[in-house]
């Protein structure tokens, strides 16, 4: 849902030029910012305890889950097919 909000707003704005010094498309900066949301660092004792208690996946798997079932992910940075970003059987829940 957020990819076609940017999408949208991509058709309605024109498309974003590069940002010097980074050789990421603007569909790569987009996904490169979602997984930072969810970057972090846990001391081994927190995370256990993390995965005890929390309702929530950590954030490692929300990211790698996520976009590796999401083919305009693997479009966006060519992840060949069946590596660990690409499988050749998805998990298509949108």
């Amino acid at each position: 849902m957020l990819l076609n909000a940017y999408l949208k707003w991509e058709h309605r704005n024109g498309h974003e030029h590069r940002l010097p010094g980074l050789d990421l498309t603007s569909y790569q900066l987009f996904f490169l910012n979602y997984a930072q949301i969810w970057c972090g660092l846990m001391r081994p004792e927190a995370a256990i305890n993390s995965l005890r208690t929390s309702s929530h996946t950590p954030g490692k798997f929300r990211v790698i889950g996520t976009l590796s079932n999401f083919e305009e992910f693997s479009n966006a940075f060519n992840c060949p097919i069946d590596s660990k970003m690409n499988p050749k059987n998805k998990c298509r829940v949108w």
